[in-house]
């Protein structure tokens, strides 16, 4: 099973990250997206 989700640059998304790795899921890929204005994180997490 896998789910993705989005950190954004001012933070938004960590408190999601940490509930899923307290859950049991891993992270098995970090994407970085830099653009002129953010820098967003692509997290993609496996279970099972």
């Amino acid at each position: 099973m896998q789910t993705s989700l989005i950190i954004e640059s001012n933070g938004s998304g960590k408190e999601k990250l940490e509930e899923l790795l307290e859950n049991g899921w891993l992270v098995t890929s970090v994407t970085a997206n830099h653009s002129k204005s953010y820098n967003d994180f692509l997290i993609i997490l496996a279970k099972g």
